[in-house]
């Protein structure tokens, strides 16, 4: 169910006599505001009941909060969000740009949601400091001497490919870029299960809980926890 409205339907009509349930709106700011009490439930659990990880993969996807036609005209969150450019899909939208700290287990240990524009780089230490993790794979995105030797000060192993002109490290390439691919599965399931990338909302309330509802089911799934 990718809108409120339709989850609060399907709550009235199969669980809930609607004489004893709030009505539409002021359920709809119920489950906004309860977005802090979410991200606490979230937070916890991944710390009591998550088993030990061996290593950790950060990437960011690109989050919209319109059609790219209405990239010029779009005035929700303004002040919050602009234009970014996302390569992987080689388009320009307007909207969010999501960065993740995925366990290698699949369950996300941490995020941080910026402007579109702001590069990957200018977000590592945030993350890190969400979710410190000795070993930490990420995508020639994050190619930078200057991060690794500045992460490696917290000792933080930060592991990228190289470019085809770099001298080839003694690490086994392809390995490492099919352990990194965990995080990419990550993705998919999040946009195939809840439509993360298209949350078209007008607050950043309703931002906020509907990302954590998400985040929430899907590691109570992987958690086995019903």
């Amino acid at each position: 169910m990718t809108t409120q409205t339709r989850f609060y339907h399907y709550l009235v009509n199969n669980i809930f006599p609607i004489d004893r349930f709030p009505e539409r709106s002021r359920f709809n700011r119920l489950c906004r505001q309860a977005w802090i009490s979410i991200q606490f439930i979230r937070v916890c659990l991944t710390k009591t009941c998550m088993p030990k990880i061996g290593f950790t993969i950060i990437d960011s996807l690109p989050m919209p909060l319109c059609k790219p036609v209405r990239n010029l005209r779009a005035k929700a969150l303004k002040s919050q969000a602009n234009i970014g450019y996302n390569t992987t899909k080689k388009m320009n939208y307007y909207g969010f740009k999501g960065s993740f700290e995925v366990g290698n287990n699949g369950i996300v240990l941490a995020y941080v949601i910026t402007k579109a524009s702001l590069h990957d780089i200018k977000i590592v230490d945030t993350l890190m400091d969400e979710y410190p993790s000795p070993k930490v794979l990420a995508d020639v995105g994050y190619l930078s001497q200057a991060l690794k030797d500045e992460l490696k000060k917290r000792l933080i192993y930060l592991w990228t490919p190289i470019r085809k002109n770099m001298k080839q490290p003694v690490t086994d390439q392809r390995l490492m870029n099919r352990l990194r691919r965990k995080i990419e599965t990550t993705f998919s399931q999040l946009n195939e299960l809840f439509n993360i990338e298209e949350f078209h909302v007008w607050s950043s309330t309703g931002f906020q809980s509907r990302l954590e509802q998400c985040l929430l089911v899907r590691n109570l799934r992987i958690l086995g926890i019903n």
